[in-house]
C-alpha cells in the first residue's frame, strides 16, 4: 500500500483519475485520528489530504470561515479564539480514545464523521454548520456544493449528505462553516450520588425549562471516579452547563444551585468547567476502562430503559440521555445482537465504536438498515462513486 500525499484539489483529482485508470481503491484520511471508527478498510493506496491545509477566507464580522479540508482543528480553534468565536457544534478530540493521542483531527475528518460534542443538542450538528464545500467525486471531478450564506438555494442539500459519509463519497477539499460568538461566561452545576435513572429524569426536566442549558450529562461512578481532585467520586456525577452573557449565566446557575443546594449541588466556573466538558466530549474517562464501547443515539426518555436492558459496566450519558456511551465486557460477539435488538425496540441507533478489527468486520459497526434505506444508500454511493474507489466497506459491506 502506498501513501499519496496531495497539496491541492487538482492533485486529489489526479490521484482519483489514476485509481480509476488502474482499477485500484483509495482509503481517504486526514490525520488518521479515527481509524478505529467504522469498519476496517483494505485498499490499494491511501489518499492523504492532511497537507491540503490552510485558511482560504475568514470573515469574523459575517461569522463565516472557509478553510481547506486538511486544516488541523487546533489551528482553527486558535484562529477563532483570537476573535472570540467558536464552532457551534463543539467538536471533540477523539484521538486519545482511538489510540492516537499525539495526532490532532482535521476539519475534513470531523465533518466526514459528523462528530459533535456536548453542545450539539442546543446548537446543532456539524452538518448544520457546514454551508458549502468542494470535493472530488468518483469520476475524478472537482465540484462544489452549497454556498457561503446560511440560507442558499443552490439545489440539493449536499453538505448534509457529505457529513457522516465517512469518506465513502470522496474527499472534501474545502469547507465553509458558520461560526458563533464565544460565550462571555460558562458555569456548570454538578450533583453527586444520583442513580442514572434519577439523573436522567433531572436532566430532562432541566432541558424542558427555559434555562438554556448547553450541557446535560451524567457519568456513572465507574467513570466519575477517574476525575481528578474533588470531582473524582465513586458515585455518579451529574453536570448541567450554562453559557452566554455574564448576567444571564449568573442568574440561571444561581437559581439551579439554590434549588439543589440540599442535594449537595456545587458550582464550577471558568477553566474547571471547560475542562470537564472537554473530557466528556473527548471520551477521556472511557479510555481508562477496558472493554467494548457502544454509542447509542436515542430518544432521551428511553435512555434509562435501554441501559437497564443492556446492563453496561459503566455509562456516560450526554444530551440529557439522547446520546449514550455504554461500556461492556470484551467478548467475541461484541454484544451486537443484544445491543441492536434493544436499540431497535426503542427507536434508537447503535454504533460499535470500540472493538477489534475482527469484531467490527464480523458484526458490523452501524445499525443495520432496512431494505428501503439500504437501497437509497447504495444509490447514493453509485451516484458519487460508481466504481467503489473510496473507503470501500467503511460503513456497510459494499458501501
Amino acid at each position: 500500500m502506498t501513501v499519496i500525499w496531495v497539496y491541492n484539489a487538482q492533485e486529489a483529482a489526479d490521484a482519483v483519475n489514476a485509481a480509476l485508470a488502474d482499477g485500484t481503491t483509495l482509503s481517504v484520511r486526514g490525520r488518521d485520528t479515527k481509524r478505529g471508527l467504522g469498519r476496517p478498510v483494505a485498499t490499494d493506496h491511501v489518499l492523504d489530504i492532511s497537507r491540503l491545509a490552510g485558511t482560504i477566507r475568514y470573515e469574523p464580522e459575517e461569522l463565516i470561515l472557509t478553510v481547506k479540508a486538511g486544516t488541523p482543528m487546533t489551528d482553527i480553534e486558535m484562529m477563532l479564539r483570537e476573535q472570540r468565536q467558536i464552532l457551534p457544534f463543539e467538536p471533540p478530540d477523539w484521538g486519545p480514545f482511538f489510540g492516537a493521542p499525539d495526532r490532532r483531527a482535521t476539519i475534513g475528518g470531523v465533518l466526514a464523521a459528523d462528530v459533535a460534542g456536548p453542545r450539539r443538542f442546543k446548537t446543532g450538528a456539524p452538518r448544520d454548520a457546514l454551508l458549502g464545500f468542494a470535493a472530488v467525486n468518483g469520476f475524478g471531478e472537482i465540484y462544489k456544493a452549497g454556498g457561503k450564506v446560511v440560507k442558499n438555494v443552490t439545489g440539493y442539500d449536499l453538505p448534509k449528505l457529505m457529513c457522516g459519509s465517512y469518506g465513502t463519497l470522496g474527499p472534501l477539499t474545502e469547507v465553509t462553516l458558520k461560526v458563533l460568538p464565544a460565550p462571555e461566561r460558562e458555569d456548570t452545576i454538578i450533583l453527586r450520588g444520583l442513580t442514572a435513572p434519577d439523573a436522567l429524569r433531572l436532566l430532562r426536566a432541566v432541558a424542558g425549562e427555559p434555562l438554556d442549558a448547553t450541557g446535560l450529562a451524567h457519568l456513572t461512578g465507574e467513570l466519575a471516579q477517574h476525575l481528578e481532585g474533588a470531582l473524582g467520586v465513586a458515585e455518579g456525577l451529574t453536570a448541567i452547563r450554562f453559557e452566554g452573557a455574564r448576567e444571564a449565566v449568573e442568574e440561571r446557575a444561581a437559581a439551579l444551585l439554590e434549588r439543589y443546594r440540599r442535594g449537595g449541588a456545587r458550582r464550577l466556573g471558568g477553566e474547571v468547567s471547560r475542562q470537564l466538558w472537554r473530557r466528556i466530549g473527548g471520551l477521556d474517562l472511557l479510555v481508562r476502562e477496558p472493554g467494548i464501547v457502544w454509542r447509542i443515539a436515542a430518544p432521551p426518555f428511553a435512555a434509562a430503559a435501554i441501559a437497564g436492558e443492556i446492563g453496561p459496566n459503566a455509562a456516560q450519558y450526554d444530551w440529557a440521555g439522547g446520546l449514550m456511551w455504554l461500556l461492556l465486557d470484551d467478548a467475541p460477539h461484541s454484544h451486537a445482537s443484544l445491543v441492536r435488538a434493544v436499540a431497535a425496540r426503542h427507536n434508537a441507533l447503535s454504533t460499535l465504536v470500540r472493538a477489534s478489527d475482527e469484531q467490527r468486520t464480523a458484526h458490523g459497526v452501524f445499525q443495520p438498515q432496512d431494505e428501503v434505506i439500504a437501497r437509497l444508500t447504495r444509490d447514493v454511493k453509485a451516484a458519487f462513486d460508481p466504481n467503489g474507489v473510496f473507503n470501500p466497506g467503511r460503513m456497510f459491506e459494499g458501501i
